[in-house]
This record gives C-alpha cells, structure tokens and sequence, in this order.
C-alpha cells in the first residue's frame, strides 16, 4: 500500500517562497500597473485602497491558501515518484511534471471563469495564471528535489 512521505519542511519553504513570488509578481516591479488596469480600478478606489491599506486579512489567506498548494503539490510529486520513478525520470523533472498538470488541470481551467463569467480580461486571466504557473512549477521542483 501507498504511504506519502512528505517533506513538511518543503511544504513549509516552497509556501513561503510562493508568497514571496505573489509579492514580486504583484509589485511594481513586475505586474502591478498591468493588474490594475485589469482589475478596472478607479481612482478613487485605488486612492482609497492606499490609504487604508490591506490590513492583514488577505495575506493571512494568501498564505495559508499557498501551504495547502504546497501540502497538495508534494502529495502528488510523491505519488508520481512512486509511478515514475523507474522511468528514468529525474526527481526535478518529476516535479515540473507534476506542477505543470495541476496547473494545467485546475488552475488555467478554472480561472478561465474570470474571463467567462466575471468578465475579467484575457490580460487579467494571464497575469494571474501566470504567478499561479510559476509558482506551481517552484513547489513541484522543490518537492521533487528536497527529500
């Protein structure tokens, strides 16, 4: 029978490394000024939001919404581990594998909701896939390398 072994110290960093990414990809530095726009911000609303600033509530779900990706992610490395492991593959490769096709599988298709129903942009849906891409590939690799 299956047993995980899972790295909960990985689990643990590739969360925080996930959120650090979301602050990076959400920064002026990279995809602030193009989110905002997509996001059809006012303003008003954008001076209002400066001003009262997002107290802690959203990064506290942020966080614990990326250890549950990161929980999840090294569930399904492990499993493919098991499955692939005489392939020949890489426990990197593995890694990517697995974070590519819960991606792929969850992520790009549910979001593409945002476009469908909320009718968000296609520059918002990319945006926001595209942190959710690199940030799925990060944990797979290092839940496929650090055992």
């Amino acid at each position: 029978m299956y047993e995980p072994t899972i790295n909960y110290l990985a689990v643990l960093v590739s969360a925080v490394i996930f959120f650090v990414i979301g602050g990076l990809w959400y920064s002026p530095a990279l995809f602030a000024n193009p989110w905002i726009k997509a996001m059809g911000f006012s303003d008003e609303k954008l001076k209002e939001m400066k001003e009262k600033g997002p107290g802690a509530k959203p990064f506290v779900i942020s966080f614990i919404g990326g250890l549950v990706m990161a929980f999840v992610t090294a569930h399904m490395v492990d499993f493919m581990k098991v499955v692939f492991g005489d392939s020949g593959m890489s426990n990197l490769a593995i890694g990517l594998t697995a974070g590519f096709w819960l991606w792929l599988g969850y992520i790009a298709t549910f979001s593409l909701n945002s476009v469908a129903y909320e009718q968000k942009s296609w520059q918002f849906y990319f945006i926001t896939t595209g942190y959710q891409f690199v940030g799925l590939m990060m944990m797979g690799a290092m839940n496929g390398v650090w055992v």
